[in-house]
């Protein structure tokens, strides 16, 4: 099933969405949560019976006639895996061991449709379409040969990320000759030092901004429930400036597969209903696309293009850009 959260006539609900593409809301069923993160919290196979005779009878509302929400609303934490495929990890000087994980904030979130705002001072920002992951119950410690059994379902986001603000947000620390570097000196040993000089160096890159700044967050437009996916780790995941392609990848191109992304999380931190992981950039340039690498496509000069990411299974997010100059 497709699942969603949107308002009709300024009212917020949650439905389903038929196969012709209306949506059916879940009201009309006994027992029905109000919301779909209490539908994610507290699943009733009764319910769920209950929704697929329901949408099977179609007469819904036309998606022209309502706004998108995210579909979870309130999730408790949303983990970004960083530079998570191949393309990436080739290039890097230590690849990662394991996933390496940022968050964003709920408040960043967006629906379908809703406009991505950008700003003149955050300078360069940029999309990134990936595969999100809703859990569907406590996990913690998870085994990865059981992990996709957590998930309750898939959806679409566009992690938008600001090098510029990234940029304001770091600090280089340079300790003096023969002074004790601390615990960062000691633990980055690993770095392709240019000179004694440079290994005086630390550099310190907060995050907070540059991916969790308000609207950096487009979602949805609906959650396809895991029993529709047979393999997340073999979808296609097409991008567009407009109607033109510009990266054309697959989450078989992941370094991390959606299961070792689950289990190394949850090692760490307990992910509960509604919890939301995107599990990595499709960054392979289209053939011919205009850009060649994902930092080239700055919103900054899209000329009010919408963004566009179609991953197989589960459908399309779209959102346009809105460019506002600083006061």
């Amino acid at each position: 099933m497709r699942l969603s959260s949107y308002s009709i006539d300024g009212r917020s609900t949650w439905g389903v969405v038929a196969s012709d593409g209306t949506l059916v809301e879940a009201s009309g069923v006994a027992d029905a949560p109000a919301t779909l993160d209490e539908h994610i919290e507290h699943p009733s196979s009764t319910v769920v019976d209950a929704l697929r005779s329901l949408v099977a009878g179609g007469g819904g509302a036309s998606p022209e006639t309502v706004v998108w929400m995210p579909p979870v609303r309130r999730p408790s934490k949303i983990l970004g895996v960083a530079i998570n495929n191949v393309i990436g990890q080739r290039i890097a000087h230590r690849p990662f061991a394991n996933p390496a994980f940022f968050f964003k904030p709920p408040s960043s979130l967006v629906g379908h449709g809703q406009p991505v705002v950008v700003h003149e001072s955050y300078e360069v920002t940029h999309p990134e379409p990936e595969l999100a992951v809703v859990i569907g119950r406590r996990a913690k410690d998870v085994d990865e040969r059981e992990a996709l059994s957590y998930v309750f379902g898939y959806t679409i986001i566009n992690d938008i990320t600001s090098p510029g603000l990234k940029s304001e947000d770091s600090i280089e620390l340079v300790m003096p000759p023969g002074s004790n570097t601390g615990a960062y000196g000691r633990l980055l040993g690993w770095r392709s030092n240019r000179d004694d000089e440079h290994a005086r160096s630390n550099y310190l890159t907060y995050h907070a901004r540059s991916k969790g700044t308000d609207t950096f967050g487009p979602i949805g437009p609906w959650i396809v429930t895991a029993d529709e996916i047979a393999d997340p780790n073999t979808l296609s995941v097409r991008s567009f400036d407009g109607d033109t392609p510009v990266f054309v990848d697959s989450t078989a191109n992941l370094l991390f597969p959606v299961q070792r992304v689950i289990a190394h999380a949850s090692a760490s931190m307990t992910l509960l209903p509604g919890d939301i992981i995107h599990c990595g950039t499709s960054m392979k340039a289209a053939d011919d696309g205009p850009y060649r690498g994902i930092t080239d496509w700055d919103l900054r000069r899209v000329d009010g293009r919408p963004m566009r990411i179609d991953i197989d299974g589960i459908g399309t997010l779209s959102n346009p850009v809105q460019w506002e100059r600083d006061r």
